[in-house]
């Protein structure tokens, strides 16, 4: 993540992870001979139930199927559905996430498309658009998508929102589909296009809390390999290498999630046309007016103005690609072209 999120401390929305909770490890886990699921069902709980039929016959069919499992299984379920949901702990590497095909099938076969459907149906599209407008307002109305800072995302003054991702998938772990904490807001692009149903944590991985501040602020580095061919109107590629100052393992995992070098890269050969056009300008204007400034001091002055809102318009990328610039005065032979 470019940036975190702040979290909200406290929304409507996350009764309906204690719902779920309840409903795995002090229902279904307890389900037993001589009692019925609804025997169990807290009261807040019992009224989501009875006014709904899907969700009624589901939780009793799961029910009679849990009064078959044996005491290792239900501890089995009620360890993944906890460390599952701590999604911190999970992006740190200091657990790892429990697999479907650890737990008894009741677990894939029958819980996991009810819980998914809680995501899409139990919660409607207001409270979902209630908690996205009090999160981007709780983060300073973010404008960008903090995950890849290039999207705009919609303020909490729209009729819509950005994408819920499920950082932990919900289609390989169902126990987090409810939980928002698992729910960053994304751009489309990046949830989409890049994320799709990557797991953030397959294979050991380590991975940015999206609700957690950053111990470093992010500086992008970007690095002109250029040689005698190298046409600074036209870069190739090749000729931009993108670098990061931050955790190299979660920065790692950032880029395989949504294709950030790739995706930075382009955007610096789009608009570095347009930052050499601004520049020449900015040292004819000074020729013309004889300030006297140097190469050094106009480029630093540009990359300061960039620096005060650097996460509006790509200007974290444009600052970064000015400071290369500082090291390589002899781009100015583009001007002849310009």
């Amino acid at each position: 993540m470019l940036r975190t999120y702040k979290p909200l401390d406290n929304h409507g929305i996350f009764i309906y992870q204690t719902h779920v909770q309840h409903l795995v490890c002090e229902v279904w886990c307890n389900a037993t001979d001589g009692q019925n699921a609804q025997d169990l069902l807290s009261e807040e709980f019992e009224l989501i139930y009875s006014a709904r039929d899907w969700v009624k016959i589901a939780v009793d069919e799961i029910y009679e199927i849990c009064k078959g499992l044996t005491d290792d299984e239900r501890a089995a379920i009620r360890e993944a559905f906890f460390i599952n949901n701590d999604i911190e702990s999970l992006c740190e590497g200091a657990s790892s996430p429990i697999e479907l095909n650890t737990l008894h099938l009741v677990v894939e076969q029958r819980m996991k498309s009810l819980l998914v459907r809680f995501y899409n149906e139990l919660i409607n599209s207001r409270e979902k658009l209630d908690y996205y407008n009090n999160l981007v307002e709780n983060n300073n109305n973010y404008d960008f998508c903090p995950c890849c800072g290039l999207i705009r995302i919609e303020s909490n003054e729209s009729p819509f929102r950005e994408d819920n991702d499920h950082y932990l998938p919900k289609a390989e772990y169902p126990f987090a589909s409810v939980n928002f904490t698992n729910l960053p807001p994304l751009c489309s692009k990046c949830n989409k296009k890049w994320k799709t149903i990557k797991n953030p944590f397959e294979n050991g991985r380590k991975s940015f809390y999206p609700f957690k501040p950053l111990e470093n602020e992010f500086e992008i580095i970007v690095r002109i390999n250029d040689s005698d061919s190298t046409d600074y109107l036209s870069l190739s590629e090749q000729e931009v290498v993108m670098g990061f100052n931050n955790d190299v393992d979660k920065v790692g995992t950032w880029n395989w999630l949504f294709g950030i070098t790739t995706r930075y890269n382009e955007e610096v050969r789009q608009f570095s046309k347009t930052e050499l056009r601004l520049l020449k300008f900015k040292f004819e204007r000074n020729k013309t007016r004889n300030h006297n400034l140097t190469y050094h001091e106009i480029v630093s002055d540009v990359i300061e103005e960039y620096i005060i809102d650097k996460y509006d318009d790509r200007k974290f990328l444009k600052a970064s690609f000015l400071r290369e610039l500082l090291t390589k005065s002899e781009w100015l032979a583009v001007y002849h072209v310009l």
